[in-house]
């Protein structure tokens, strides 16, 4: 259905014959089937009506028109979900004698077709789409519609032309005109019950849903703006101007619309029903920037790292005017040698989609906190034309969670359903598979059943936990209070409600030995006073440091057995008054050491706890 014209040069449009272009045609045609199918994120079965729409366009691209319309309850988005749903659509889905009992639903050319969903309504389930466009198809239509538009990508207005002639004279004194503007190709997240799923063509690498065709705005009222004539020979004309906004949806719920994925289509009723004939038209872009500009638009990687292990996630955007065939990125950590990426794949035409790409595992030493830093080095063999975009950052925690007691014990408890829900144990720096478990039978009503499992891990060792809900709304969501605990040596290390879509990850590190940690000569040259507070204590615990003079220092906590509970590697600290803290709240009652080590000092504390 899309037929979209790009700029091939900055402030250059390409103008060639396509389909629907004005001027209108004058010669009599049949009617074009449109098909306005309600749907929605939520609703399970949708995605075979998506199916089954674009099986009708394909098999007759020139005489059908899709439009989805995201209504009703299954289209309601909660938050950190897109809003698809529009005044527009929630009008045409109340409107009378539309009739919509279930989704997804259709309605052909808003007419009383075989097969309606209630007796005398327009809309009908999916399985009576195909054959009513052919019914319409073999309908002659009384006129012609043709439309194009022009898009300003810098500010973003849009103007589209529009006409109709009249071959015949229209059942009806006065017709309306409706404009409505599409986009194509937006992913997120869909329902779909099918097994296997329904239109799996449809979906990304990345588990995400493209969703096509999705009506954005009527550019005229809702119902249509009044043709005053229509007998035959009538020509009506009309422009239309609509500046596209930087995103749709609600607070929290919204999406950035691909300007190059925008679609425009006309058609035209008698009153607000009954449409008599449509079209799609090509959209211009013009007034590009840059002929070559690659956006650096998010950089995704983990939050956390304890063995020093990432596998950073690169999304780009090729705002120039010329299609993006290949670019090298570099990356570096912590302020380190930039390494450079290559990156190469499927032409990536102007303002149509965000492209992501892995930069694979990237290993370096955790500092205390962390930054990967990725650059657009070259795009196409030759420089970018905006340097401003080409920067992306963000910011790795180092793991200070430490398990002290190697003795495993993870309680999950599920919801009720189980078959949704598992968790896996990694060791961070190999990948490789500590312990499992899940998923698990569903149980008949709401409600909760707990899975306990024991095992072992190493000492000094890196550990990833990787919880998962298939259908993304955790273990504590309606369906029973679900939550976990794993534990270290029976003591609680990480805990969590279930409230987690569709899943988190959690890092942790058990101890290492240190043979005689309090033999080490307390020297005090460079601290003239170190304070822990409160002690004794439980829960939050700070390390109070006045400094003589800068230094790179380290803090690691012992417990009477010589293993480590907590640490943290070594970071400068200026001269004066800092702090370091940590929470006890987990540990077992009893007498701690506490080292500060320095480039020329070490001093220990100690620390009692108390439950």
């Amino acid at each position: 259905m899309k037929k979209q014209l790009q700029a091939i040069a900055v402030m250059l449009t390409i103008s060639t014959a396509v389909h629907a272009q004005l001027p209108v045609g004058t010669s009599p045609q049949n009617k074009k089937a449109v098909l306005e199918e309600f749907t929605g994120i939520h609703c399970g079965y949708c995605p075979d009506g998506h199916k089954i729409g674009t099986q009708i366009y394909n098999a007759d691209p020139n005489n059908v028109i899709l439009i989805n319309i995201h209504s009703g309850s299954f289209a309601n988005a909660a938050v950190g979900e897109p809003d698809f749903k529009t005044p527009e659509g929630t009008a045409i889905d109340g409107m009378s004698g539309m009739l919509i009992t279930g989704y997804p639903a259709g309605a052909m050319n808003r007419l009383v077709l075989a097969s309606p969903q209630t007796a005398g309504g327009m809309a009908t389930g999916r399985g009576a789409w195909t054959a009513n466009a052919a019914t319409v198809k073999a309908q002659s239509a009384d006129c012609n519609v043709a439309l194009q538009g022009t898009l300003d990508v810098q500010t973003r207005v849009l103007t589209v032309d529009v006409e109709v002639y009249y071959t015949a004279n229209s059942a009806a004194a006065t017709n309306s005109l409706h404009v409505f503007l599409l986009e194509d190709r937006i992913p997120g997240p869909q329902s779909n019950y099918g097994n296997p799923l329904y239109n799996l063509a449809n979906y990304n690498a990345d588990g995400t849903y493209n969703h096509n065709h999705l009506l954005r705005k009527a550019l005229t009222p809702t119902f249509g703006m009044t043709i005053p004539n229509t007998t035959a020979t009538t020509l009506f004309s009309t422009q239309l101007t609509y500046t596209i906004p930087a995103s749709y949806g609600a607070v929290g719920k919204t999406t950035i619309p691909m300007l190059g994925n925008m679609e425009i289509v006309a058609f035209v009723t008698e009153t607000d029903r009954k449409i008599t004939n449509a079209d799609d038209g090509p959209i211009t872009m013009v007034n590009f920037a840059n002929t070559v500009d690659v956006a650096s638009t998010d950089l995704v990687t983990e939050a956390a790292v304890c063995a020093g292990n990432i596998t950073p996630t690169m999304k780009f955007m090729n705002n120039g005017s010329t299609a993006v065939t290949s670019a090298v990125f570099s990356y570096a950590i912590n302020g380190g040698a930039p390494v450079n990426y290559n990156w190469s794949g499927t032409a990536v035409n102007p303002m149509t989609k965000s492209t992501t790409f892995t930069l694979g595992t990237v290993s370096f030493i955790p500092q205390a906190s962390n930054t990967i830093v990725v650059n657009v080095v070259s795009v196409n063999g030759g420089a970018d034309g905006n340097a401003a975009n080409n920067i992306a950052s963000k910011t790795i925690a180092n793991n200070t969670l430490i398990a002290n007691s190697l003795n495993m014990q993870m309680d999950f408890t599920q919801d009720r359903y189980g078959s949704e829900c598992q968790w896996t144990l990694y060791n961070e720096a190999t990948n490789a598979v500590i312990s499992t478990d899940g998923p698990w039978a569903d149980l008949a009503a709401n409600g909760t059943l707990l899975h306990t499992k024991t095992f072992t891990v190493a000492q000094g060792t890196c550990h990833k936990l990787v919880v998962t809900d298939a259908y993304g709304d955790g273990i504590n969501a309606g369906y029973g209070v679900g939550g976990y605990v794993l534990r270290a040596g029976g003591s609680p290390l990480i805990t969590s409600n279930g409230q987690y879509a569709k899943g988190e990850t959690k890092l942790y590190k058990t101890y290492t030995v240190n043979i005689n940690p309090v033999s080490v000569a307390e020297i005090s040259e460079g601290v003239s006073q170190v304070m822990v507070y409160p002690n004794p204590g439980k829960g939050n615990t700070t390390i109070s440091l006045n400094l003589q003079q800068n230094d790179q220092l380290s803090v690691t906590v012992y417990n009477q057995l010589g293993q480590v509970v907590f640490e943290t590697p070594a970071k400068e600290y200026a001269a004066g008054s800092n702090s370091v803290e940590f929470d006890s709240s987990n540990w077992s009652a009893g007498l701690y050491n506490i080292v500060v080590k320095g480039s020329q000092m070490s001093e220990t504390k100690k620390l009692t706890v108390t439950k």
